[in-house]
């Protein structure tokens, strides 16, 4: 959880508040995905009118690398477990 916290907090205000929306930190940590079952659960929101690209998860990533301060972001990420970095390294 309190990694979770640190990396918010790096993040802009809005992108923020989506992040820890209807989160429940009581909630027990579930594993880390691999990046195919991110890809495939990405690409299932909103099913049949769904315009994500495969590369949604880079895009997402190197867009936030260009709104928050990327050393900040390192610093962060270099706390946070191996998957959760490789999530966020940029490709």
């Amino acid at each position: 959880m309190a990694d979770a916290l640190a990396f918010a907090n790096v993040l802009p205000p809005v992108t923020r508040a989506i992040f820890v929306e209807d989160w429940t930190p009581a909630e027990p940590v579930k594993p880390f995905p691999s990046r195919a079952e991110l890809q495939r659960e990405v690409l299932a929101v909103r099913g049949y009118h769904n315009v994500s690209p495969v590369t949604a998860i880079e895009d997402v990533g190197a867009a936030l690398r260009r709104a928050i301060d990327p050393e900040n972001l390192d610093r962060i990420l270099a706390k946070l477990p191996p998957q959760a970095q490789d999530f966020w390294r940029p490709r």
